[in-house]
């Protein structure tokens, strides 16, 4: 079965650093964005988050030891639109009730277009997802969603 994906800003970080969320070596992030290559899922970004992977991007280019890592997501995801599908639709507003970190509900605006997995290495952004059964979305560590990038 196919998956679409939409990564956290901090997942895509930690992906291309080979980190885990505090910083200490760790492949979970980096695997989850080579099965979704390999195995034909797609991540999904509306055009906020598409210029937030951007900017990450170009700030992982200032550093010698990430270029490497940042060019081949930039050519494997970013300029090849069967891996990164662009929503063009605004996203909605956040429905009434909901209570999500400030700083992270345009991750839950874009996933509101078309209800992909959110992958979030973050607990409280998990846990606002999933513990508010208006979004309709379901949130999952990148560790859950690296199983779910073994479907072929």
């Amino acid at each position: 079965m196919k998956h679409k994906f939409l990564l956290d800003i901090m997942v895509l970080y930690h992906g291309i650093k080979v980190v885990d969320d505090q910083d200490n070596p760790d492949a979970t992030s980096t695997d989850l964005l080579r099965l979704i290559r390999e195995n034909c899922h797609t991540i999904l970004v509306d055009r906020t988050l598409a210029d937030k992977y951007l900017s990450h991007v170009k700030e992982l280019f200032r550093q010698p030891s990430h270029l490497t890592e940042a060019s081949l997501f930039i050519t494997e995801f970013i300029a090849n639109s069967a891996k990164m599908k662009r929503e063009e639709l605004d996203p909605p507003q956040m429905p009434g009730g909901a209570k999500v970190p400030p700083e992270d509900e345009y991750v839950v605006r874009a996933a509101l277009i078309s209800h992909p997995f959110v992958v979030t290495a973050e607990k409280k952004l998990k846990d606002a997802i999933n513990n508010f059964p208006g979004f309709g979305l379901k949130a999952v560590t990148p560790a859950e969603a690296l199983e779910l990038a073994k479907d072929t």
